[in-house]
């Protein structure tokens, strides 16, 4: 039998790897349907002991654990999502800024969802909206059908499809798209932090990097967006530039929104009105 305690003692730990053993410990327990005891029994130790050696081999806690923090809402997560990050924050502060003033019914696209917890948040802060989210991995969306039954959401309705395919959503149309799509291209792979490559690549890695993004606005002016709608992407400061030339024939009223790391996170623009034919 061994303690938790003893085994912090036995290893030169900083305050963030015990913080993190301490999760690792729970989640533990939680899997051997154990009490919250701080004596770990051999079987308990061996899937703890796992749990630890995969940690130090850079996999995220948050698979190890199997949940993240997002918007002061814990969300599922596995491999299948990409993991919530406070930098995503800043998408929904700012929607949150857009329609602060309009209590209309709206109409939302989410495209890429992964887990949800852009989609679920939004959903839980304006309540009467009608919310769509696609994306082309099915574990995918069982996860965020998930969050979203965590969440008591009743207002979202989830797709399976890909961006790339003309037949997909056809003869929709809605006032707001949001999305954070793949954007690392491979020279910036090597900036990169290892936890990173133990999440999805087909939810990060896109060549060209701005492949998504100009997808996106097509399918928008083509009419997924709606005239004087918002279009609103999660971005890399590295293409923030170029996107917003890609916005400006279409688009007006292009705002850019930093995290609180100060780096453009967040672009957004207004489709323009239809001028009447003469």
């Amino acid at each position: 039998m061994r303690s938790l305690r003893y085994i912090l003692r036995r290893r030169k730990t900083d305050e963030f790897s015990t913080y993190a053993y301490r999760w690792l410990y729970s989640r533990a327990q939680y899997l051997h349907h154990r009490s919250q005891s701080h004596i770990i029994s051999k079987s308990l130790f061996g899937i703890f002991r796992s749990l630890v050696e995969q940690y130090h081999r850079h996999v995220p806690i948050e698979y190890l654990c199997g949940s993240a923090m997002f918007c002061n809402r814990l969300f599922i997560v596995n491999r299948h999502v990409l993991i919530p990050r406070r930098d995503s924050e800043t998408l929904i502060h700012h929607v949150q800024e857009l329609y602060r003033h309009n209590h209309d019914v709206q109409s939302m696209l989410e495209i890429g969802t992964g887990s949800g917890c852009l989609s679920i948040t939004l959903s839980r802060l304006f309540p009467h909206w009608k919310i769509d989210t696609c994306d082309i991995s099915s574990s995918a969306l069982r996860v965020a059908r998930n969050n979203a039954y965590l969440h008591h959401c009743h207002n979202i309705q989830f797709h399976r499809g890909n961006l790339f395919d003309t037949r997909f959503l056809e003869n929709t149309s809605y006032n707001l798209i949001i999305s954070n799509p793949p954007y690392i291209s491979q020279d910036q792979v090597s900036a990169c932090n290892y936890g990173i490559f133990h999440e999805p690549s087909i939810a990060l890695f896109a060549n060209p990097p701005l492949k998504f993004y100009a997808e996106i606005i097509r399918r928008a002016i083509n009419g997924w967006l709606k005239d004087q709608g918002y279009l609103v992407f999660e971005c890399s400061p590295f293409n923030v530039m170029s996107i917003r030339e890609l916005l400006k024939p279409d688009f007006e009223q292009i705002e850019i929104r930093y995290d609180e790391n100060h780096l453009a996170r967040v672009i957004s623009a207004k489709r323009k009105q239809k001028q009447p034919l003469l």
